[in-house]
């Protein structure tokens, strides 16, 4: 009768025995291998190739309809809280746009926009003894960003505009147009496309008693009624 420990080294050398009977267990991959894999990837990166360009284009419209939506709200609390009258100014040739206030909107020259002195601003105050004395302004959030224009995101643009200035409606595709919000918020009826390369478009709407903003994605029929049509670039 065989001990234990014969019976535990016999078998153990049985199993290096198997071990030994599989040398590809620990080898790594051949180059064939590798190949193929990469080809894989390559195949399936150009298949999703196309929807992540539209995924991302389509982003960058929404994102840049989201911050003009803001620029508009932003304008209209400002008009409610100072009771002045704000203006968000768009320069369709340029594609860009900013915050403007009533008294430093040019009228007379509304393609340049004014930037006001972040800076503080110091007055001259003067004193019980007959001198003068420097009072300092300091800078708000607004001085910060009037009259500084901003960008669409890329590939996007300000394609058109529909306004109601004086009671006259009229569609313009190029030049300089402004959204107005009274001291009481109310404004007029706008409503500015969006675009990007791809010619998907979305509208932003500003009603007029409220001075409310509506965001809304706009389909083939409508881009064509409007006249935006166009062919993609992809």
């Amino acid at each position: 009768m065989h001990s234990p420990k014969r019976i535990l080294r016999s078998r153990e050398r049985e199993l290096l025995g198997k071990r030994d009977w599989h040398p590809l267990a620990s080898r790594g991959f051949t180059l064939i291998e590798i190949l193929i894999v990469l080809a894989l990837i390559a195949i399936l990166s150009s298949i999703a190739m196309p929807s992540l360009r539209g995924f991302a284009a389509a982003t960058r419209l929404k994102s840049t309809a989201h911050a003009i939506r803001d620029m508009l709200n932003f304008a209209r609390d400002l008009a409610i809280t100072e009771r002045t009258s704000y203006l968000v100014v768009f320069d369709l040739t340029a594609n860009r746009y900013w915050l403007a206030s009533s008294e430093t909107f040019n009228l007379a020259d509304p393609s340049t926009p004014v930037i006001t002195n972040s800076v503080s601003v110091q007055s001259a105050q003067p004193t019980t003894e007959g001198t003068t004395a420097l009072q300092g302004t300091h800078p708000s959030r607004t001085n910060a960003i009037l009259g500084i224009p901003q960008k669409p995101g890329y590939n996007v643009s300000l394609a058109s505009m529909i306004t109601n200035h004086n009671f006259q409606t009229m569609q313009i595709d190029s030049g300089v147009d402004y959204v107005y919000f009274s001291p009481t918020g109310s404004s007029e009826d706008t409503v500015l496309y969006l675009q990007d390369q791809r010619g998907q478009t979305m509208s932003i709407m500003v009603e007029n008693a409220t001075g409310r903003i509506r965001l809304q994605q706009i389909n083939s029929q409508q881009i064509e009624a409007l006249g935006l049509a166009h062919e993609s670039s992809e």
